[in-house]
């Protein structure tokens, strides 16, 4: 008799039919039971025919599609709340995952009960013995994150060793969602969705762990290829920009305590928008105009973040 139990893994998805292919191949070669895996892909609206796609090619999958672009955060709820696995997956469509990499995230919940999120090893899809996150640190002060692991070239990590959060990809207890709730979507709908999702678990008295023996790559650039200035900080577009510099004010005014929050108003966040300003002016694969409307509502979002106003 089979007792493991039933995982649903949940893919947000947008234009990216190729990828999320990919991904679903990758996930029916998984050593894990294939009746104790239930796949979800939530297409956020995509234009590339994606939902189409998939329904055709993969019939043991759920799709979803959003008639109108809901973003990240919403999509996750979306997949979650259509779920029926007593752990959920979320892993973006990017990656491709290895045979064992659902199976080590489970045998890791069943042997910590206290184990709220569960995320695995990520390495690099070009170079795929290169980390590209395990662990995640972040600074209540200067906003920044930190991952011990990157660039190493070996890791020899054989436990589990606590993250502050996961990007990407991560596990979570159905039991985890009953008690703080889904993924903020109205204040965190991009950046920093997981970061407040992941605060909350811990204030709840869950631990968030990285399971090292579990692994999946990330199609994203290595470091040593050269990106535009905007795609390299996440702020190609007004929308992201504004996102990115608003939530940034955002969570830092709900997770700091208020020491850290006054020093990283007066000292970092100024700092940090002179660096993302200059990134953006001096983007010189952009059009000037286009270069000036992704400024203006980066500020825009400083000053929302500052007065905590919600939307855009």
């Amino acid at each position: 008799m089979n007792t493991k139990p039933l995982v649903s893994i949940v893919i947000p998805t947008y234009n990216r039919k190729e990828k999320t292919t990919r991904l679903l191949n990758s996930i029916l070669k998984s050593r894990y039971p294939k009746d104790k895996l239930e796949v979800i892909v939530v297409d956020d609206a995509s234009t590339d025919g994606t939902s189409k796609e998939l329904k055709r090619t993969f019939l043991h999958a759920h799709i979803i599609r959003n008639k109108k672009e809901q973003l990240l955060a919403r999509s996750r709820n979306i997949g979650i709340s259509n779920c029926n696995g007593n752990l959920i997956f979320l892993i973006d469509d990017d990656n491709v995952v290895e045979e064992n990499t659902v199976s080590e995230l489970v045998n890791a919940m069943n042997r910590m009960t206290d184990l709220g999120v569960a995320g695995p090893m990520m390495y690099y899809f070009d170079a795929p013995s290169r980390v590209w996150c395990g662990r995640v640190k972040r600074s209540n002060i200067t906003s920044l994150t930190s991952f011990p692991e990157r660039d190493l070239q070996h890791v020899n990590i054989n436990r589990i060793v606590e993250s502050d959060e996961f990007p990407n990809a991560f596990m979570i207890r159905r039991k985890v969602f009953e008690k703080v709730g889904l993924f903020d979507e109205k204040i965190f709908p991009i950046h920093n969705d997981e970061g407040d999702f992941c605060k909350r678990v811990q204030r709840a008295g869950f631990k968030i762990g990285l399971v090292p023996t579990a692994r999946i790559c990330h199609d994203t650039p290595l470091p040593t290829k050269k990106l535009s200035g905007t795609r390299s900080f996440h702020v190609q577009t007004p929308e992201r920009a504004f996102y990115v510099a608003r939530n940034r004010v955002l969570f830092h005014r709900k997770y700091s305590q208020l020491s850290e929050f006054v020093i990283f108003l007066t000292v970092f966040l100024p700092l940090i928008s002179a660096i993302y300003l200059g990134v953006i002016l001096s983007d010189s694969s952009l059009p000037f105009r286009r270069r000036e409307n992704i400024a203006q509502f980066y500020l825009r979002g400083i000053i929302d973040g500052l007065k905590f106003r919600t939307g855009i």
